[in-house]
């Protein structure tokens, strides 16, 4: 399997997992934390804070967004 074949399939799975487990989430936002992990996933430890910076502001925005339209 290629590495396109395989970050497919593991997203393909998320989504799937997401659907059953949590279908108020939107798909977009799995996808964009999706990208921010893989993005990440080889950082050496020392900076693994980007990765807990940007998911963070994936969550921020998201809860702002949903303040907003309530």
């Amino acid at each position: 399997m290629t590495d396109d074949t395989e970050t497919e399939m593991a997203l393909a799975a998320l989504l799937a997992i997401a659907r059953d487990e949590a279908p108020g989430l939107p798909e977009d936002l799995l996808r964009k934390a999706f990208a921010i992990q893989r993005r990440h996933q080889f950082d050496r430890e020392e900076q693994s804070s980007a990765s807990v910076q940007d998911m963070q502001s994936l969550i921020d925005a998201y809860v702002d967004s949903q303040m907003g339209a309530k």
